[in-house]
């Protein structure tokens, strides 16, 4: 039996045929549960009214409207749902990039235009339905951007396929401003947490492979014994990054983190272990623990939020620090060192160096701010004017002095040796 978390209660089990199928617990009632037709999956339209029906104990009725017609959203849905389980199998999608434009699409379809949801529509929908859509999401940008490069790549794909060959979403721009993303970690945060978390704590290690790796959170969960190599008498960290594109990883093996590992419980699959003895499941379990650490070491802010069960706003804890953050702190130490675009993107694993140029560029702008705010100084201290190197002055060693002449200034007419000479010419 397989618990989903994202459905509180929702158990997907087999049948002795070894057919999939999924029961609801009844709230209130452990042992009782409701079991949802046979073939239902979570992209099904009818999915989220038959799983609400069972926790209230209920047995959800089939409307005959709910089927799917041809060429509407929903059916575009469920056809290019499919197409990515295939582009899974052969390697063009990682599962995070299909599970990601799945919940986007579901929630796309289930916005509803009056009484009318917009997934059983015709899927050949006007400009003003796309902002609709994005404008039910309200201040959560982020998540409305995620659901329009789902629909964007859904109506990519079925151009060829029947369905719209130039919708108006491929032009409808994203309501997301970015904030810069995750913070990167200061010198100050790293004291506060490893001074919370001591040696031999599963939130240290964590913290110190992430600093070591300065990779991604979905690739951190599968570290493990079996990703240390040995060179040269060295050790090694090596692994391949699961997003598409890129560059295999190794670096030194951090003496820190080498220390680390020699303490608390080894598991020979993964460096990290959840309470129960057991690597994490997923980079997600992974992250929601990581909060909870980092929260605890102090880092986090208060924001008031409505709480779904009671409808009342509560004051809640919010991590401020991820560890994202921990791979931005790295790009940027990297940068301050001097490495170059390409030092940046090797360590990082990133496939092009655009993604590395953001911090070069950041640094180098505020070092030519302060080393132009040092030639004014010293231009006032010397009442010079300094020059860089190759500017095409005579001398480059020294700055070009004013001096100040003893001849006065002559005026054109027969007295300026210029004007006589012009006169003797002619």
């Amino acid at each position: 039996m397989k618990i989903n978390r994202a459905y509180p209660g929702l158990c997907e089990e087999f049948t002795p045929a070894g057919t999939p199928r999924y029961r609801v617990r009844v709230v209130g009632q452990k042992k009782k549960k409701i079991g949802l037709p046979i073939g239902m999956t979570d992209q099904h339209p009818e999915f989220d009214a038959a799983y609400n029906a069972a926790r209230e104990g209920k047995k959800h009725v089939s409307q005959a409207a709910a089927k799917v017609r041809p060429k509407t959203l929903d059916d575009l849905r469920l056809k290019y749902i499919a197409a990515m389980k295939v582009l899974l199998k052969t390697g063009d999608l990682q599962q995070p990039t299909v599970d990601g434009r799945t919940r986007g699409l579901k929630k796309a379809c289930d916005v509803k235009k009056g009484k009318v949801r917009i997934g059983s529509m015709n899927a050949d929908l006007p400009e003003e339905a796309f902002f609709h859509i994005l404008d039910s999401f309200g201040v959560e940008t982020g998540a409305a951007e995620n659901t329009l490069k789902a629909l964007k790549a859904a109506y990519k794909w079925g151009r060829t396929r029947g369905f719209p060959k130039s919708s108006a979403v491929l032009q409808v721009p994203s309501p997301h401003k970015g904030k810069g993303g995750a913070t990167p970690w200061t010198a100050d945060d790293e004291a506060k947490f490893l001074e919370c978390h001591g040696p031999g704590t599963m939130a240290r290690r964590w913290f110190l492979l992430a600093k070591n790796m300065a990779g991604r959170i979905g690739d951190t969960h599968d570290i493990g014994p079996g990703n240390i190599k040995l060179k040269e008498g060295r050790a090694y960290l090596a692994w391949q990054p699961k997003k598409r594109g890129s560059k295999r990883v190794e670096v030194p093996l951090m003496f820190e983190l080498a220390e680390e590992l020699q303490r608390g419980i080894a598991h020979d699959e993964a460096f990290l272990i959840n309470a129960h003895g057991r690597p994490y499941a997923s980079a997600g379990s992974l992250d929601n623990r990581i909060r909870k650490w980092v929260i605890a070491a102090g880092l986090f802010k208060e924001v008031e939020e409505q709480n779904l069960k009671t409808k009342k706003k509560e004051t809640v804890k919010k991590a401020i620090r991820s560890q994202h953050g921990i791979r931005k702190a790295t790009a940027l130490e990297l940068a301050h060192a001097g490495a170059s675009v390409f030092e940046i993107a090797a360590r990082l694993s990133h496939s092009d160096v655009k993604s590395s140029a953001p911090y070069v560029a950041d640094v180098d702008r505020a070092r030519l701010a302060e080393s132009g705010f040092e030639l004014v100084q010293q231009a006032l201290e010397n009442q010079s004017v300094p020059h860089p190197e190759l500017r095409g002055t005579l001398e480059p060693d020294e700055a070009n002095k004013i001096e100040a002449s003893e001849k006065k200034w002559q005026p054109v007419g027969e007295s300026n040796p210029s004007f006589q000479v012009e006169n003797l010419a002619s």
